[in-house]
Formats: structure tokens, sequence, C-alpha cells
């Protein structure tokens, strides 16, 4: 099944934080960031949120993990059969290792099918920022914008969105690798959000 009637599709990870019924309109691909949770690796979407808080209210800490290269692909490569181009709207690079999974992906499957082309965007951005993005570049695509417009387009556009998230705690930030330990320290101790 894919997507819309353009000669390429829109490629995001769930870090986008977009609604399935949201993703479903959009007619994007999505590629899964995960967790681990005592032992057990779950896809982004598999554990419901309210869950995933009741856990770390009892001290249980989840680790994320990037979108690796494979999981990359495998939401490339449906396009890529079906004769379309991609194009990947990337979770920030300075935050993840997904947009670098993201570009070994492309360089794969573009030996494999060398007459598509995969464009790849680092969109500096994370979560509904990130998600705005590529609503913006849905639109954008369903106004006409070729493939390599809509490339430029997101590579311009992006130093323009402006998107702010805060945290309760900064020694989550710690913990992710995101902040120092003495940032955290001196954040948490001045309550900085």
């Amino acid at each position: 099944e894919q997507l819309f009637m353009s000669n390429f599709v829109i490629v995001t990870d769930s870090c986008c934080d977009l609604s399935a019924e949201m993703i479903s309109e959009l007619e994007i691909g999505i590629a899964p960031l995960s967790l681990e949770l005592d032992g057990r690796a779950y896809r982004e979407g598999e554990m419901p949120p309210a869950a995933l808080y009741a856990h770390m209210r009892r001290g249980k800490l989840p680790k994320t993990a990037a979108v690796n290269p494979d999981g990359w692909a495998a939401a490339i490569r449906p396009a890529l059969k079906a004769g379309r181009d991609v194009l990947v709207l990337a979770f920030a690079s300075a935050l993840s290792a997904t947009y670098q999974s993201a570009v070994i992906a492309a360089e794969e499957l573009q030996e494999k099918y060398p007459q598509r082309k995969i464009r790849v965007v680092d969109t500096l951005c994370a979560s509904l920022g990130q998600g705005l993005l590529v609503y913006y570049a849905c639109k954008k695509r369903d106004e006409g914008l070729t493939l390599e417009e809509l490339t430029a387009w997101c590579e311009e556009y992006k130093f323009k969105l402006c998107h702010w998230f805060t945290v309760d705690d900064l020694m989550y930030l710690k913990r992710g690798g995101i902040v120092s330990a003495a940032t955290a320290l001196l954040g948490t101790m001045l309550q900085i959000k």
C-alpha cells in the first residue's frame, strides 16, 4: 500500500509525535524508534503512554534507541519497490543517531535501487516540532513540489521553524547524554525546566 499521488513518498520517524490519524491523513511512512524497559524491547506505540509513565513513577527507567539502518530500510523499501522516490525527514542529528542511520540505509538502498532517488534531511527538530515540519512538507508535496524542490524547501525552512519543549527534571537529559552531569545537577537544584 503506497502512499500519495506524487511520484515520491515522505518517510519520517516516530519521534515526530504525530497521531496515527494524522500519519494516515498525511500519507507518510514511519520508521519507529524503540525503548527498552525491564529487559523487554518495545517499538514506539506498543506501550501506551499511561503505562510507560506509570513504570517511570515506580522508578523504572526506559532506555530509548534510535531507528537503526534496518528499521529505516524497512520503512523506505516499500516505496522504492513500488517505483517511487523517497524524502526522509529525520529526527535531529544532535539528539540521536537516527539521522545517521537514515543516511546509511539510504546509501545501501540506493545501490539496490539505482533508478530511484532517496533524499535524507536532518530536520534539526524533535517531537511535534519535527511533526510540524513534516506536516508543512506534506502540504508542499500536495501543492505539487517535486522531490528536489521539496528537499531544498525543507533544508531552508528547518532554520525558520521555532519550537520549544520542557522537561520536569534535567536528570533525564543527563541520562540520555544530552546535557552534562554538572548542568543537570545545577539545573535540577535551581528547578530549571
